[in-house]
């Protein structure tokens, strides 16, 4: 066989090859794989303390346990946090000294005044992710419902003044108090 015959044959074989392909990709029937979304594995910390994922063709997170405010019928004051939990945490902020000498007899106009501020609220065992917010009065009076379970409280918003960080436990369909106390730094 010479080296043409060769090339003519090789050429052949290939065409013939793609042409029967070519004949059984098209007659066999096609199969779609359905398309499928895989969504990353983050969380979302709900103001409740809870956790929600992605979910969804569009992965979007869950939504979180809807937070309400209420006003309670005994205070007649507007009452934030999580329903329908009758427990929760009152209290007050205060803020001292506010006279740079303190005398004695002490002077009434130097005594703690109430804190208008922010106040959030931490699990015990996780003080750096807040699960409410509210703001103090005038009156420094504040109120969350909570459900029952250990917390830290925090308030202030800035260096100064530099508020206590007071524990608190919340018991069963009963709201604990406390005081906030914050330094004004006046000395």
């Amino acid at each position: 066989m010479s080296k043409t015959n060769l090339i003519i044959f090789a050429l052949i074989s290939i065409a013939a090859t793609l042409g029967v392909y070519w004949l059984f990709s098209n007659s066999l029937p096609i199969q779609t794989i359905p398309s499928q979304i895989a969504c990353t594995q983050e969380a979302k910390l709900c103001p409740d303390g809870s956790y929600v994922g992605r979910t969804g063709p569009n992965c979007e997170f869950t939504p979180c346990p809807t937070a309400t405010t209420t006003t309670s019928p005994q205070e007649g004051t507007g009452t934030q946090g999580i329903l329908p939990y009758k427990s929760g945490i009152k209290g007050i902020v205060m803020l001292g000294p506010t006279c740079p000498v303190q005398k004695n007899p002490p002077d009434p106009n130097c005594a703690d005044k109430p804190y208008q501020t922010m106040v959030a609220v931490f699990r015990s065992n996780d003080p750096v992710h807040a699960i409410a917010f509210t703001n103090s009065g005038a009156d420094g009076k504040f109120s969350l419902s909570l459900p029952p379970g250990d917390y830290t409280l925090g308030a202030g918003e800035s260096n100064l003044p530099r508020c206590d960080h007071p524990q608190v436990t919340v018991g069963p369909d009963s709201y604990a108090t406390t005081t906030i106390f914050c330094d004004t730094g006046i000395r």
